[in-house]
Parts: structure tokens; sequence; C-alpha cells
């Protein structure tokens, strides 16, 4: 089921559960995937034979339809989202990628993330992430592990925002909170 404004607590739950960078961000992607697969079956889903034969095949993985970026062109150009939004869910295939080249050493530590993160619309109007290096000059054992640690429920937080204001805005500008 996608995640829309009714059931956020899923999406609260599964970045909350994430336990790494990598797994925030692939989570993040998830959740926006799934919204927009939801998204184009609303728009194209108006009778059972033409979700069979027509729709299904298209927006199967190896379908014309099957990358969320063709999707969200496609969604762009018939004008369901918003050029901030496609940006916004362009980011996140951006860190997505990312995240599969990096693989577990991602981290929310590092200035390419953060600076792909502090370009998404929502968590600008939110607050820009920072991470200072030189902060943890000094720092061992508890205090670093807890400094990281804090650093890192900031970022998770903020992406749990930034997505469920992208999902809620995918919702209501085209009617999916029903």
């Amino acid at each position: 089921m996608p995640i829309t404004p009714q059931n956020e607590a899923e999406l609260l739950e599964a970045l909350s559960e994430a336990e790494s960078a990598h797994e925030c961000l692939f989570t993040a992607y998830d959740v926006l995937d799934d919204t927009v697969d939801a998204l184009l079956k609303s728009i194209f889903f108006k009778d059972d034979y033409a979700v069979k034969f027509v729709v299904d095949p298209l927006l199967t993985n190896d379908g014309p339809l099957g990358e969320i970026q063709v999707r969200t062109k496609l969604l762009l150009g018939l004008g369901s989202i918003s050029k901030e939004v496609y940006d916004d869910i362009d980011i996140f295939v951006t860190l997505k990628e990312w995240a599969k080249i990096q693989g577990d050493e991602v981290s929310f530590t590092e200035v390419d993330v953060l600076f792909e993160l502090n370009r998404i619309n929502s968590i600008k109007g939110i607050a820009p992430l920072e991470f200072d290096a030189s902060l943890l000059e000094g720092m061992s054992g508890a205090t670093l592990e807890m400094f990281l640690t804090r650093h890192f429920q900031r970022v998770r937080s903020t992406l749990v925002l930034a997505v469920t204001d992208i999902v809620a805005q995918l919702c209501r500008e085209n009617d999916l909170t029903s």
C-alpha cells in the first residue's frame, strides 16, 4: 500500500527503523516510488480491461514507465506534479544511486550527501542540514558516538519531514487522500 497522509505512520516507522544513511535513502526512495506508482495508477486505471491489458504492462519494471524518472517526467508533463516536487524526487533518485554505489559507506556526514539533501525544497523550508567535521576534534569514545548518533537522528528526522511533505503534496495535488 502506498504511503499517504492517512498512513504516514508507516513512513515514520520505516524511516525510524533505518539504522544507516544507506537504509534511510533507500527507504525514502521506496516511499516516493510507491506514491508515484499510486498516482500513475489513479490517473490511468479507469476500468479493469485497461488495467489488465494496457496499463499494467506499461508500469512493470521492464515496461516503458518502469523507472521513476520516466514516471515523474510524464507526471510533470501531464501537470500532475509541480516542478518543485519533480526536482525533489529527482534528488532522491540521485541519492539512491549514490547510496547504491557507496553501500554502507554512505554517510550523512558527507558534504555531497548533505549538499543534495539541502537542495530539497521542504528541507530548505525546515532548516539546512549542517555538519562541521572540525567539531569532532578532541572527541573520542562515547562523546563522539553520541555526537554522530545525534547528527544521524537529526538528518533522519528531517528526511521523514521532507518525504512526508512530498507525499502529502502528491496526494493533495491529485486527490489521493481518500
